[in-house]
């Protein structure tokens, strides 16, 4: 999809299709500015690791309704086109300036089309959403959501009738729909009443119902699987929209109320007080790690503000707060629903998956525990994948590092409400036998090897970012922070199956217990560009098989770690 038209031109042509008063008073004050309307129509927002994602505001790259209704439109055009139309489409939206009356245009310009289309009529979090596209055998489903992006962003998520985000191709042919020489205007929109409305209550009750294991119990009536042996949990939407799913997620799963962070806990899409609205930024725990600490708490949770990713701290051996890598986290529950799954009497082969770019602890606890684990291409549309092409084996867990978990099959997308549930759950077990998540986390390191993982980004213009993707693929480095580089993968290889925008670089590694060399101790460094901002981002992790002295060894890693992280921004990125 191009921009076939001089931007002075569509710009004209977006304003008189444009149903929003803020975007056509933003135009009328930019269109006598070049360079403001080049940066707006001259470009296209695209679909990228997790739907189509910007920042708010008039044209084609940026997020607005007039947009809304050009992707509901190819949807819509893709639907027909595959002989799906019959099964429909539901939509739903985040809390979020502007996202409800983006949501309500894709669904009246989809019902406008002749698709049965419904919508859900307040903000929900998206695994509500994925969902809802399952519960109904919907040929496909819109999400409008930024989910963790800065608060002036705003989003589409398109997921297709198999309950995964879209993919290439697919993504690809629905772009190539949204013809920018005919804006679609209100009069290809449905009247309102002619788009059925899901109440959200009821939404959730589906949900909960079909993604939350309720306590189960004994002969004598007594709950087999107690509440956590816990004194309290503390839990943050910050100001999404997840407080009210999870409670009664939590009712549901026999689990104790947490106590709220009371001024976080409503939806706001402005955010206040939040320096982002991402739970993988220092400082969007500090409230709720406040309170944890007033009232004696010893587990903090949050959801992002979709509520697709989850977040946790917990308290060390010296009771200081620690905030779990996605990559620890990612174990954990591996670890928990590997043994749900094996304690089940049932024969049919059990599958996981993860992100190339998360670390390969949960791979090779897969491995030494007989689950059969696939790696893929960043982002839950791929991580979701072997669960399709593999349906009559168990699926057991699925994540990525950067937060996202699925803990069950009943929704094809991350998922941050069941993972806290099953998260909780496993603390409660853990501490029963005295022993907190930490503990847990040096107890699979003597099973399966040490991995320490850790992460970057720099960001950047696309440009500088292509740039310095292309200088990594023409001129690899030889050494890195002192190592050898021993192998370099580019995934953007025409020969596989789905080419990808990254390179995977391998580092030979001298092992810290005694400084000898293990063939299979490494380091592994991945770098992309980002698929939701404009950023790219390097992933790191190194693994010795057998550790020393785990704290040393764990030292001496994250240090090493470091030293590469800073090393490949300065050379790729020309920052200090």
């Amino acid at each position: 999809m191009t921009v076939e038209m001089r931007p002075t031109q569509l710009l004209e042509v977006w304003l008189a299709a444009d149903p929003d008063p803020w975007t056509r008073r933003a135009i009328e004050d930019g269109r006598g500015h070049p360079a403001w309307v080049h940066e707006h129509f001259s470009n296209v927002l695209r679909f990228g690791t997790a739907g189509l994602r910007g920042a708010t505001g008039p044209g084609p790259n940026r997020m607005n309704r007039v947009m809304a209704r050009l992707v509901a439109r190819a949807v819509g055009a893709e639907l027909i086109s595959a002989g799906l139309a019959s099964r429909g489409a539901v939509v739903g939206f985040d809390a979020r300036p502007g996202s409800q009356d983006m949501a309500v245009d894709a669904a009246r310009l989809l019902a406008g089309t002749g698709i049965p289309t419904a919508i859900i009529d307040g903000a929900a979090p998206t695994p509500l959403l994925a969902r809802q596209l399952l519960a109904r055998s919907a040929g496909a489903a819109l999400m409008v959501t930024a989910s963790h992006n800065p608060r002036g962003d705003n989003g589409l998520k398109a997921y297709w009738a198999d309950g995964t985000q879209i993919r290439p191709p697919l993504d690809r042919l629905i772009e190539a729909r949204m013809d920018l020489t005919s804006l679609p205007d209100d009069g290809d929109l449905a009247v309102r009443h002619e788009v059925e409305s899901l109440d959200v209550r009821s939404v959730i009750a589906e949900y909960v119902g079909a993604t939350i294991r309720p306590p189960t119990f004994d002969s004598s009536s007594e709950p087999a699987d107690p509440p956590p042996d816990i004194a309290q949990v503390v839990y943050t939407a910050l100001c999404g929209v997840g407080s009210q799913t999870l409670g009664h997620a939590f009712a549901v799963a026999g689990l104790p109320p947490p106590l709220y962070v009371e001024h976080q806990r409503h939806p706001d899409g402005s955010f206040p007080g939040l320096p982002y609205p991402n739970p993988e930024e220092p400082g969007t725990l500090d409230d709720a790690l406040a309170l944890a600490d007033e009232q004696g708490a010893d587990l903090v949770l949050a959801n992002d503000p979709d509520a697709d990713r989850l977040a946790v701290a917990v308290r060390d051996r010296r009771g200081k707060w620690y905030r779990l890598s996605g990559d620890e986290l990612g174990v954990l529950l591996c670890d928990w629903l590997i043994g749900l799954a094996s304690d089940e009497s049932q024969t049919r082969p059990l599958i996981s998956a993860s992100s190339v770019v998360s670390g390969r602890m949960a791979e090779a606890l897969c491995i030494a525990r007989g689950v059969e684990h696939h790696r893929t291409l960043t982002g839950f549309k791929w991580i979701m994948e072997p669960r399709l092409a593999h349906p009559d084996a168990r699926w057991v867990f699925g994540y990525e590092e950067a937060l996202g978990y699925s803990v069950t099959d009943a929704v094809l997308d991350k998922d941050g409400i069941s993972a806290a549930v099953e998260f909780v759950r496993l603390a409660g077990a853990l501490a029963a036998h005295g022993i907190g998540p930490l503990e847990r986390l040096d107890e699979l390191v003597a099973e399966v090897g040490l991995h320490v993982t850790a992460a970057a980004s720099v960001r950047a213009s696309p440009e500088a970012i292509s740039s310095a993707m292309a200088q990594l693929r023409s001129h690899p480095p030889r050494t890195i922070a002192g190592r050898a580089v021993t192998n370099v993968v580019d995934w953007l290889d025409p020969s596989k199956p789905h080419p990808a925008d990254l390179v995977e670089v391998e580092l030979a590694l001298a092992t810290a217990n005694g400084g000898g060399h293990d063939p299979e101790a490494q380091v592994r460094i991945c770098i992309r560009p980002s698929g939701t901002e404009p950023k790219a981002k390097i992933y790191l992790e190194a693994v010795i098989p057998t550790p020393g002295d785990i704290r040393t060894d764990r030292r001496h890693l994250e240090a090493l770690l470091d030293a590469v992280a800073a090393e490949m921004s300065a050379s790729l990125f020309a920052v200090g």
